[in-house]
């Protein structure tokens, strides 16, 4: 029996490691990366673009690219087809950029292929495979969907991993949607994106029209947002929201509904059932409120000069908030905007839900003498 290979933490903490490098700065790594999106909505069209400009070296959508030579795998289209695109996107193809377009499947050829590609062609450093499912054995697909998945990436990721270059896999969305988890549309199981170092989703605010949002995460680049539209035969950026955005913009109304009735009224002091009524909130339970509060304080109402505190006493569970004095830019203007000016500061881009309720100033000077809501 083999004995496991182990490191101490203090070789460990000290070993000199070559990390990932960018293709793409801040966007694409090194490593296996998934792109996944509604068939017929313009992945392949952005594949040949990045082929084009990262094998040139070239700026993709403003960003930095490291220069590398390319290999696409379009197991979907004929050479027809795939240069008619590249006339339309470029007058002059790069020499370092090559084509395939049929291939062996996963855990038989393909492997063996790539290794080869990379032997004749050493300075590749970035493989596209469009799509998945064309090099995937579908006769196993249903024995555990899970276990299937993870194995077949865990090849392209070693190979990725062992010669320091990008694999990069074109894949499908299903058409049942998930509104907690935009990453749970790819086709298949989690094994696929618990794999990859880095997943994308492409889906188009309307099948039929030309913008879309490019979704990104990844163990080695931030998350992010990318508002784009097709113009011509090319995705450009309309609007890009940071991991800092994306935060922001998950923030709770009921946090602003509170920041708005603070700057309105001054200080609240009773339960938070009484601040949930006071602000016109019907929805939320006080327990989820109370967390909402404590969570995003510092996000929202600390900005804005507000000060929170939680008491427990032998009648009830307060909560004491105030607004004080000499706090900047109180000119009439909601909590929202007076954020959105207060966070332009530190960035170009700020994205907030609006406050959706009027805030109330219904009995909230006292307290309250009971109420059932969870302590913070």
């Amino acid at each position: 029996m083999n004995k496991l290979q182990l490191i101490d933490a203090d070789t460990l903490y000290y070993k000199l490691i070559a990390h990932p490098k960018m293709l793409i700065d801040g966007v694409l790594s090194d490593g296996l990366a998934i792109l996944a999106g509604d068939s017929k909505i313009g992945k392949s069209w952005m594949v040949l673009w990045l082929c084009l400009q990262i094998s040139r070296g070239e700026a993709v959508w403003g960003l930095p690219t490291r220069k590398t030579d390319v290999v696409y795998l379009a197991l979907e289209d004929r050479e027809w087809r795939v240069q008619q695109r590249m006339q339309e996107l470029t007058d002059s193809p790069p020499e370092n950029l090559r084509f395939g377009f049929s291939c062996g499947q996963l855990g038989a050829e393909l492997e063996g292929q790539i290794e080869e590609a990379l032997r004749e062609f050493p300075s590749t450093g970035l493989i596209f495979i469009d799509t998945l499912q064309m090099v995937r054995d579908n006769a196993f697909a249903k024995v555990n969907a899970y276990a299937q998945d993870y194995k077949d990436l865990s090849g392209l990721k070693k190979l990725a991993d062992d010669h320091g270059i990008c694999i990069f896999v074109v894949h499908h969305t299903r058409k049942e949607r998930d509104s907690s988890n935009i990453f749970n549309d790819m086709t298949g199981s989690t094994g696929i994106l618990g794999v990859a170092d880095m997943g994308m989703i492409l889906r188009k605010d309307d099948r039929f029209g030309d913008c879309a949002t490019l979704y990104i995460t990844g163990r080695d680049v931030e998350e992010k947002k990318l508002k784009m539209q097709m113009r011509g035969v090319r995705w450009e950026i309309t609007e890009a929201f940071s991991a800092d955005d994306l935060r922001k913009e998950r923030i709770p109304d009921f946090v602003f509904q509170v920041a708005d009735f603070l700057l309105a009224h001054r200080r609240f002091r009773g339960t938070v059932s009484q601040l949930l009524a006071a602000v016109g909130n019907t929805e939320l339970k006080p327990n989820l409120a109370s967390k909402h509060l404590t969570r995003h304080y510092s996000d929202v109402l600390q900005p804005l000069g507000i000060t929170y505190e939680y008491r427990k006493t032998a009648a009830a569970r307060l909560v004491l908030l105030e607004l004080h004095d000499g706090a900047d830019g109180h000119d009439g203007s909601t909590g929202s905007e007076r954020l959105a000016s207060l966070w332009k500061q530190n960035d170009d881009i700020a994205r907030l839900p609006q406050a959706s309720s009027q805030a109330s100033s219904a009995s909230w000077e006292e307290a309250a003498e009971d109420d059932e809501e969870l302590p913070l």
